[in-house]
């Protein structure tokens, strides 16, 4: 967990007034930014004389460099709005900034026995995955799933995972570590319908389901996430090979200029950055939200739709900034996996809670989700003003050796917005508390509610607790808590959609936006020529039209990975009503030895600013199915200079494509000009390629990078 998180939960702990007391939960109040903190980025010119003097007229201090050049996290003492205005007057300074905090875009789950991957059928809304999986099933690609992180041990997605340098699957910019997992599941859901493996006899299929998935965590076990996380979790997706990066996530707002410093670096890598809408319901263009309505052409927004191709009711549109629709109501997809230990029904009373010093007791009610009783805040009707209610277990949980523990539990609450609420979690002795708070009305029915306790991870006597708190004088009926269930990680990984089982239907706008994530990387695969503009116009363009969406969105167009791939490939994009015969969806199996013609082998590359090289490889095979080849470690440019390019196995697909990232350095390459043109000549030597052995020498195209 970054430290300035840290910090603003040290605030919030309470210890117990004496030895072997209960303790209690402190008000832990809403907040839509980061307390005590701030973004500064200064103008280039700025050297660190002046943005030490910057900082000191604005009266803040250095809390570390951010991931974006000349950009700083700084320690605000008293109010953000007011430093942001001190900085921003600065000389030097070029913008100044909250760090607001984002959350995961998704609801709570809504049909746990849902089981039909409806989102990739080839009549519309689905979007015909089988259609496109004749071309292409996304090999070679990487999606960064920016978010809560993955499950790594996952077995429909373990198979999919980036491996980077040291045998890293991504990085966590919550704690700081090389250790991406999930302590939620949202990141895992979206990850499994970007990418989970297909024909593996267990669960689900992602849209791509041989593209790579990139874990990157920049949210934590309740969603929540910071500026400069995200930034940071952007740029180094961008930066270590991410060719589609997916934000199911987002925060009212008109800007947020630090995201889009890290959006513009995904754009200098050739990234695409797919953006879930949000789910407020409302129009995004006149309640604007971040990251949809950040002025990028390498981002793309997805609202939801359900089966019948309509608009969700939640999702956000926007006839500007949102682009597309695609599947995002009742979605299954992977889930992290849980065990329980910890249950209460609450039908024996509340003989295994206690009230701390100080506040007033819960009591039971017949008001329940299931079975007799449930516990409330205020058993005599509404709840005071000034209210202090809390109910903590009386003997504390063992989370030694566990880890991402979380509290699920269903609530009904009518609880004033601006004023009060009701916090759920545990509180320890010594490490304080980990809590999630909620306010308002709970829709007049029991719903599912859940609470990371994953800060006490490792912990002994860990108390489960809930509180209401009040402090105006507006009452209402307060809070009903029943079925309340501790998990933590598990690793039994069910085959099953129940709560212990690894697989779960959600809604949002977050489900939909990975359905385009993985139509990005197949059209990666199938046109690996395309920039990241022209991925983005093919997916548009390769839509289906729809009246739902017309007026809506930029295109008025659904999702289609059969439409996207074609249109990439110049190619009819109405996708039959019958898909074509798919390819085999399982794992590559052993092709024997076939005759291979490299005689009219193509090859292009395009080079992004920065100096990254992307080089696509087209050969013409007589193969029917799928061979393996490997590049040799080294290839010679120009005859005079030598690159490295890492041994690593392509798949040449039916079609004969096959896609090489390979980075150049500018200043060993010898550029050869002819008739105004770069040109360059690159030997590659092809080895066991379907067990037999060539080389081929090709003059390839380089195409300089666009300004922008």
């Amino acid at each position: 967990m970054p430290i300035a998180i840290v910090a603003v939960l040290a605030g919030l702990m309470s210890l117990p007034a004496s030895a072997g007391a209960v303790p209690g939960l402190d008000r832990k109040p809403v907040v839509d930014v980061v307390p005590g903190e701030a973004i500064v980025r200064f103008e280039s010119g700025a050297d660190a004389t002046e943005r030490l003097a910057a900082r000191r007229a604005a009266g803040v201090d250095f809390e570390r460099a951010l991931a974006v050049e000349r950009a700083q996290l700084v320690e605000v003492d008293g109010g953000v709005e007011a430093a942001v205005e001190r900085l921003e007057a600065q000389p030097g300074v070029k913008y100044a900034q909250p760090n607001y905090r984002y959350q995961a875009l998704a609801t709570a789950p809504d049909d746990t026995f849902f089981g039909d991957l409806w989102g990739l059928a080839a009549t519309p809304p689905g979007i015909s995955a089988l259609g496109a999986w004749v071309w292409t099933r996304g090999d070679g690609q990487v999606i960064a799933i920016v978010d809560t992180g993955v499950d790594l041990d996952h077995p429909d997605l373990q198979g999919n995972l980036w491996v980077g340098p040291g045998g890293i699957h991504g990085r966590d910019f919550v704690d700081g570590d090389l250790d991406p997992d999930d302590y939620a599941f949202h990141g895992t859901h979206v990850a499994g319908t970007a990418a989970a493996i297909a024909g593996n006899g267990i669960g689900a299929a992602g849209v791509a389901p041989q593209a790579q998935i990139m874990a990157v965590r920049v949210l934590d076990g309740n969603g929540s996430g910071t500026t400069d996380d995200i930034g940071a979790g952007i740029s180094y997706a961008a930066q270590n090979g991410a060719d589609v990066i997916n934000l199911s996530l987002g925060a009212p707002g008109a800007s947020d200029s630090f995201l889009s410093n890290a959006v513009n670096v995904a754009d200098q890598h050739d990234a695409v950055v797919v953006a879930a809408a949000g789910n407020d319901g409302v129009d995004n263009d006149f309640d604007p939200h971040v990251p949809c309505v950040l002025p990028h052409d390498n981002l793309i927004c997805v609202a939801a739709m359900n089966q019948a191709g309509n608009l969700t009711t939640f999702s956000n549109v926007g006839a500007t900034t949102v682009d597309v629709g695609a599947p995002g109501a009742n979605v299954l997809s992977a889930k992290t996996d849980y065990g329980t230990i910890f249950s209460e029904g609450f039908e024996t009373g509340l003989t295994a809670w206690s009230t701390p010093t100080g506040s007033t007791a819960w009591g039971t009610s017949s008001v329940a989700a299931t079975g007799g009783l449930s516990a409330t805040d205020s058993t005599g009707g509404d709840y005071a003003a000034n209210a202090d209610a809390q109910m903590v277990k009386t003997v504390g949980l063992d989370l030694t050796g566990r880890r991402g523990c979380r509290m699920h539990f269903d609530a009904l609450y009518t609880i004033e917005h601006d004023n009060d609420e009701l916090i759920a979690g545990a509180v320890h002795e010594d490490l304080g508390q980990a809590t999630k708070s909620y306010s308002g009305l709970s829709g007049g029915a029991f719903v599912a509610q859940q609470a990371s306790i994953s800060p006490l991870d490792g912990a002994d006597d860990v108390f489960p607790a809930f509180g209401l708190f009040s402090n105006g004088t507006v009452q209402t009926d307060g809070a009903y808590v029943d079925d309340l269930d501790v998990l933590c990680r598990d690793a039994t990984y069910a085959d099953s959609k129940a709560e212990s089982g690894n697989y779960v239907v959600l809604r949002g706008t977050s489900m939909a936006a990975p359905h385009v994530a993985g139509i990005a990387a197949l059209v990666g695969t199938a046109a690996p020529e395309l920039s990241n503009v022209e991925t983005i116009a093919a997916i548009k363009s390769g839509g289906t039209p729809s009246a739902a969406l017309a007026g809506a969105t930029t295109s008025g167009r659904a999702a289609s990975a059969y439409g996207a791939v074609a249109s990439a490939l110049g190619l009819p994009t109405s996708a039959p009503v019958v898909a074509p015969k798919p390819v085999p969806t399982g794992l590559p199996r052993p092709m024997p030895p076939k005759p291979a013609d490299l005689s009219r082998a193509r090859a292009r590359i395009r080079v992004s600013r920065g100096g990254a090289f992307r080089y696509a490889f087209r050969a013409t095979t007589s193969l029917t199915g799928r061979a393996s080849f490997k590049t040799r470690r080294k290839a010679v440019v120009s005859r005079k200079a030598h690159v490295t390019i890492g041994s690593r196995r392509f798949t040449v697909g039916p079609s004969g494509r096959v896609t090489v990232k390979i980075v150049l350095s500018k200043r060993k390459l010898a550029i050869l000009r002819r008739n105004g043109r770069l040109l360059l000549k690159v030997r590659v030597k092809l080895v066991t390629l379907a067990g037999l052995s060539s080389s081929a020498a090709r003059n390839l195209t380089l195409v300089p990078p666009k300004r922008r």
